[in-house]
């Protein structure tokens, strides 16, 4: 830091003098402490307070590091982070083009290396599909430390600014900050640089900076857990969405088929989703016109698609838009009279003299005119709360919101581009909470919309999904399920959706999708949905069977560089009801013959609650000990202490349910479900009965060391080793407690 003279001492004392007789004078009170606070701490100060580096770890620095202003316009902004030793790292982060690290979409991916910083930028072959190099900044860095704990660092945002880790050439990692604007980050703002936490486990450290930020008086009202939001009705249910199928083919008579088609099916959809292609078109077709639908589609509106909606049937629909309304953002001529005030002409991105912290320069549409909603706060309220009224007034009962993240690019040229989106984010989630909808996020991971989802409860966690394509649904597996182990724990995951028909990878995108907890839906025409990969994951009415939270990354998979793995299964687990949990191995490996393998271990079953919220530790092991059942060769045993092998040669995977044993009993649950356990709730245990009841009866799968098993309400056939399923005798209403003797 550089030192103050004494000449500049005394000038800036005369001048606060000054400043406060004038400002005493005549200004109120907060406008003489805004300016007298910008003068302590803006262009008077050759540097804040806060040291050249920060050294994690040291004592010297709270777990939200945030300066109390910005340092001076002619000054560096970056710090170096003096890191404890480790002997691996994951930098989370989006693909190299420089933008994408503020406008990612959906691709953060999980770059995992040893105890270099730069050993995850050399290149790999093959190349990782749709992904193919990582970018230099990260939207969070974990560390496994050589002392066995673990540090997570996380970048953060302001009301004014937004910060990001980046490391440099020589191994470096910094943090710095900026407006994304043509301006600075203004005097009188306090600039949140990082969070960062050290535990004994890896979602200990990720957790706890969850805590720290929603505690922190800055995020007041504006951060939040997924535990303190409202998870949509309509999400609790299957789900049907247009766009893999149709693309921008979607029509009323396209719809309507649709619709006739799924009631005739025996698959229980019960939401859908009109994605991209039904927006009115003038010149440009990227660009919004209109609120109402294309003419030619829907050539009499909205009304006889919202009339097909039945309670026992397709309850709910959504509609899609992205954040600025459509890709292209708003049409110069456009017809929203409504909107009109609250939106302005799009900057100019092509000028040269742009702040080092805007990467994003040359826009290859620069000359393509749109209109942006207003970089103020209260005519971006006002745009959003117009905008959503009218999609509720319409009939639709949720949105999808695409481009979030990206639409931060819309306002380089600018003042404060950052600002600008902060606006957007946070008018969009009062917008849909006051009117009633559900928020679908998507293309949104950027911190900025992650700080302030406050009402929203779903995010997608990877790229989209696209059918027959083996290698992009690896890297699109894998990224849906590592994502959770951060983004997790503010939002539930949404994976996107899949095709049922997918020969390759429907049953497996069903499973990981049934293990996120976040939306399911199907992309296929109903003509093609595949009842085997379809109905593990609901009941009759659509209700999915979710588990407690979301599938996250064993820690032993957390460094796990998935893609080009030569040993080494990936583990995914997720808690279940009665304290049960699902754990899936999968072989994302892009060797395609390679086999890979792993051991399910007892002390796995502890970590089922790593993503759980309140976390409270991991689970006890049970002293009665665990029975593992495999759920696609439908056998059972009890989980001893050298574990239980399993292999997969080529793309695959394998799912297990483990079910602690308590006074002789387990409770597997139905064995055609997927979340087996989730399908029973266990009222009463002794050593001689035990009393459950189902949501929807069913045959059911359950241990009894002691055997010789009796109901009113079952008959039971032994399958071996202890293990025994039951049928329902005749006609058992949905939960009537079933009581079972031995």
């Amino acid at each position: 830091m550089k030192q103050k003279t004494f000449n500049s001492i005394n000038f800036k004392f005369l001048y606060l003098s000054l400043l406060t007789f004038i400002l005493i004078a005549n200004t109120s009170h907060e406008l003489y402490a805004n300016h007298l606070n910008a003068v302590l701490h803006g262009n008077f100060i050759e540097k804040s307070t806060l040291t050249d580096s920060i050294k994690i770890g040291s004592g010297k620095f709270e777990n939200i590091i945030v300066l109390p202003a910005p340092d001076r316009h002619d000054q560096p902004t970056e710090r170096e982070i003096i890191l404890p030793d480790f002997e691996a790292y994951c930098h989370v982060a989006a693909d190299s083009p420089s933008f994408r690290w503020i406008g990612a979409s959906n691709r953060m991916f999980p770059w995992v290396g040893g105890n270099d910083l730069t050993s995850i930028f050399e290149p790999k072959s093959p190349i990782p599909p749709r992904i193919p190099m990582p970018n230099k900044r990260s939207i969070l860095t974990l560390f496994k430390l050589s002392n066995g704990e673990y540090l997570s660092i996380m970048p953060l945002s302001g009301d004014a600014s937004v910060s990001w880790l980046e490391t440099l050439e020589d191994g470096k990692l910094i943090v710095d900050y900026g407006s994304l604007g043509v301006e600075p980050v203004p005097n009188n703002t306090p600039v949140p640089l990082l969070a960062w936490a050290i535990s004994d486990n890896v979602y200990g450290a990720i957790a706890k900076i969850w805590e720290h930020i929603t505690e922190n008086e800055l995020y007041k009202d504006k951060a939040s857990l997924r535990v303190d939001k409202s998870y949509p009705e309509a999400m609790k249910y299957l789900g049907w969405c247009s766009w893999e199928q149709y693309h921008r083919g979607i029509n009323e008579e396209v719809v309507t088929n649709v619709f006739k088609r799924i009631e005739n099916s025996n698959i229980p959809v019960r939401w859908i989703l009109l994605d991209d292609g039904h927006q009115a078109r003038k010149d440009n077709p990227r660009q919004m016109v209109s609120m109402k639908p294309d003419a030619e589609k829907f050539p009499n509106g909205w009304e006889p698609i919202i009339a097909l909606k039945k309670e026992d049937k397709v309850k709910w629909i959504g509609i899609w838009h992205t954040l600025l309304m459509h890709w292209g953002n708003v049409d110069p001529n456009h017809e929203m009279t409504n909107l009109a005030p609250y939106l302005m002409p799009q900057p100019d991105k092509m000028i040269k003299e742009f702040p080092k912290d805007n990467q994003y320069i040359k826009d290859p549409v620069a000359d393509v005119k749109s209109l942006i909603v207003n970089d103020n706060q209260e005519d971006s309220e006002k745009f959003y709360m117009e905008f959503m009224k009218t999609v509720k007034n319409d009939g639709f009962d949720f949105i999808k919101t695409d481009n979030v993240s990206r639409s931060v690019i819309e306002y380089y040229g600018t003042a404060n581009a950052a600002r600008a989106h902060k606006f957007n984010v946070i008018s969009l989630e009062h917008a849909c909470n006051e009117n009633g909808l559900g928020l679908m996020n998507c293309s949104a991971q950027n911190t900025i919309g992650m700080l302030n989802a406050t009402y929203s409860a779903t995010m997608r966690t990877s790229p989209d999904y696209q059918k027959h394509n083996l290698p992009t649904s690896k890297s699109q597996i894998l990224q849906s399920v590592f994502n959770v182990s951060w983004l997790g724990q503010t939002l539930w995951p949404d994976h996107d959706m899949f095709h049922s028909s997918d020969l390759e990878v429907g049953e497996t995108m069903s499973l990981t999708k049934a293990m996120s907890g976040g939306p399911i839906y199907l992309s296929d025409a109903p003509s093609d949905f595949n009842m085997e990969v379809i109905t593990p994951l609901c009941y009759n009415d659509g209700l999915l069977i979710r588990p407690l939270a979301p599938a996250a990354p064993m820690p032993e998979s957390f460094f796990n560089d998935a893609l080009y793995e030569k040993k080494d299964l990936y583990k995914v687990i997720a808690p279940l009801n009665n304290k049960s949990c699902a754990i899936a191995t999968y072989n994302l490996t892009l060797d395609k013959n390679a086999e890979l393998s792993a051991k399910i271990t007892p002390d796995d079953y502890r970590y089922a609650p790593i993503m759980m919220q309140p976390y409270d530790g991991l689970w006890e092991s049970p002293k009665e000990g665990i029975v593992i059942y495999n759920w696609k060769e439908k056998k059972g045993s009890k989980l001893e202490n050298d574990g239980f092998h399993v292999n997969i040669k080529g793309f695959g995977h394998k799912l297990f349910l483990l079910c602690p044993i308590d006074k002789g009993w387990a409770v597997v649950g139905r064995p055609d479900k997927f979340l087996s356990p989730s399908t029973i709730q266990i009222l009463e245990i002794t050593e001689k009965s035990i009393s459950i009841k189902m949501i929807e009866q069913g045959a059911i799968i359950l241990y009894s060391e002691r055997g010789g098993l009796k109901s009113d309400s079952m008959e039971f056939i032994s399958l071996g080793d202890d293990f025994y399923r039951g049928e329902i005798k005749g006609s058992v209403p949905n939960n009537d407690i079933i009581t079972i003797t031995n």
